[in-house]
């Protein structure tokens, strides 16, 4: 069951301004640490799951869904941003009131900032033999889910069966007014650009930014725009936005730029205090099993075990050059990307 999108405090920026708890606020967490401790009976008991993502609805409720069937535990859950759900967790937290079990956003930040926090638990997954190493923390606080890549997205009836396969294409004067672009302060938007900039130079951004592309609210709105036509062209999608268009048969179809793809971990944790800890393991280990991620890979994410093939039609990451962002280090820099951004595009980019 959902939970409806009640106001929330603003963006991740402004939760760095809460004052931060002193250690050892919060008592020690309870319920399992290891998947071998869970209690079935006990989780049934607790009746429900409280869950806080970032991930697409559709994907969310079809692993929901059998979870439900197997144990008759419910799922309620809120579903925003990663500013919106780092700024839910933090302001429950604040007040001493935490609802949620169990947290994912697609933002690492998010869940740095958590840790930072002292809000999530360890806990061991058996899932972890098939995350490598380097996508899950090391004190298991947190692993990576997902895997979301940033391709050019493009409309075939325009571009047919020559299409910009290239970042430096899309800063050709032949893609004046015909690009679009998702533009936030964080998340899919100036992380992304930033990571594209970090690896190739700025050139490459500003050349685009040359173009006047036209600035979508989010990247389901950079396909319907290029669904309809009124754009030929959406850089830094998110992959299974773009490969689910192509899946319905929509006059779109997209490319992994072969000199690379900045490529963003979505993670999830479970809760130092949560209310139901024993139904949340065992939510987090149906989330993170073979069978779990295989109904994310459905809905076009590419999971983070080994052990689940791509989406239906998509390039293996071994296939792919993945651009990869240094969370610490955008943090650190952050205010002065957030200027650059709007140097370079215009707008406002938040704080």
């Amino acid at each position: 069951m959902r939970i409806g999108r009640r106001s929330v405090l603003k963006g991740l920026a402004a939760s760095y301004s809460i004052t931060v708890l002193p250690s050892g606020v919060f008592a020690q967490a309870s319920g399992p640490s290891s998947a071998s401790q869970i209690d079935v009976a006990k989780a049934k008991a607790e009746g429900k799951v409280v869950f806080y993502t970032s991930l697409d609805t559709q994907i969310v409720d079809a692993v929901i869904a059998p979870f439900k069937e197997r144990y008759g535990i419910n799922v309620e859950y809120f579903r925003g941003g990663a500013a919106d759900v780092t700024s839910k967790v933090l302001a429950e937290a604040d007040a001493r009131r935490t609802q949620v079990d169990m947290v994912d956003a697609s933002d690492l930040e998010a869940l740095l900032l958590m840790k930072e926090r002292k809000l999530l638990k360890p806990f061991k997954s058996k899932s972890i033999d098939a995350v490598a190493a380097n996508l899950r923390d090391s004190d298991g606080l947190w692993i990576t889910d997902r895997l979301t890549q940033a391709v050019i997205q493009y409309n075939t009836q325009e571009f047919g069966s020559n299409p910009p396969k290239s970042w430096a294409d899309l800063g050709k004067s032949s893609m004046n007014g015909r690009l679009v672009f998702f533009s936030s302060a964080t998340g899919d938007g100036a992380p992304r650009i930033y990571t594209l900039a970090r690896h190739l130079g700025w050139d490459v951004v500003k050349a685009m930014a040359a173009t006047k592309p036209m600035r979508a609210q989010s990247p389901q709105v950079i396909t319907q725009v290029l669904e309809r036509g009124e754009r030929g062209v959406g850089f830094l999608q998110n992959d299974n936005i773009a490969w689910r268009s192509k899946l319905q048969g929509k006059l779109t179809d997209y490319v992994f730029p072969a000199e690379g793809v900045p490529t963003e971990l979505g993670a999830c944790g479970l809760l130092a205090n949560s209310p139901r800890p024993q139904a949340a393991a065992l939510f987090f280990e149906w989330w993170m099993s073979p069978e779990g991620q295989a109904i994310l890979v459905k809905g076009g994410k590419y999971s983070s075990r080994t052990d689940v093939d791509p989406p239906t039609g998509s390039t293996p990451l071994s296939k792919l050059k993945l651009l990869t962002l240094d969370p610490v280090e955008y943090k650190k820099d952050r205010t002065k990307i957030l200027d650059q951004m709007t140097a370079i595009f215009g707008g406002e980019w938040g704080s």
